[in-house]
């Protein structure tokens, strides 16, 4: 016996930068939840990308995650808060969420830097260094993203 789908998982949540502070992430985020209701679903989860993440690519995102703001006990993030306010709740970290690899070749083509040495790379918009090693003519980017869960009911 199959159960009943009760989840509906969401990929991404991507905004323009220019349409960022206007309120259209609360409403996305509204819109999405309200069609799993009406869907008769009972929960929505989503691996949220930090929007600020990527100015601390050293601090783990474990600690970056749970960082709160002293004034309301919210998430320091932006994004985070959002889904916090939203009725989310952190649930977890997903720590492989997405993994890019490829050539330094093609590393230094898609981001302009020159690997040139082995080890963690910061990129810019990157939330953690991505990994190179010279003598594989290699480099990877394994993003770490954090699991919120809303429940319905």
């Amino acid at each position: 016996m199959v159960a009943a789908p009760d989840t509906l998982g969401l990929l991404a949540i991507t905004v323009q930068p220019e349409h960022r502070g206007t309120g259209l992430p609360t409403r996305i985020l509204t819109a999405l939840k309200e069609a799993a209701r009406t869907a008769g679903l009972a929960h929505v989860v989503a691996p949220v990308r930090p929007t600020r993440k990527h100015h601390e690519p050293h601090t783990p995102m474990a600690d970056y995650a749970l960082r709160t703001r002293p004034e309301d006990g919210l998430p320091a993030d932006p994004w985070l808060r959002t889904h916090v306010r939203a009725g989310g709740a952190i649930i977890g970290l997903a720590p492989a969420s997405m993994t890019v690899t490829g050539s330094l070749t093609q590393w230094r083509a898609w981001t302009g830097l020159p690997f040139n040495t082995d080890g963690d790379v910061v990129v810019p918009g990157a939330l953690v260094p991505v990994h190179a090693s010279l003598a594989h003519d290699h480099a990877s980017y394994i993003e770490p993203n954090v699991w919120v869960h809303h429940p319905l009911t």
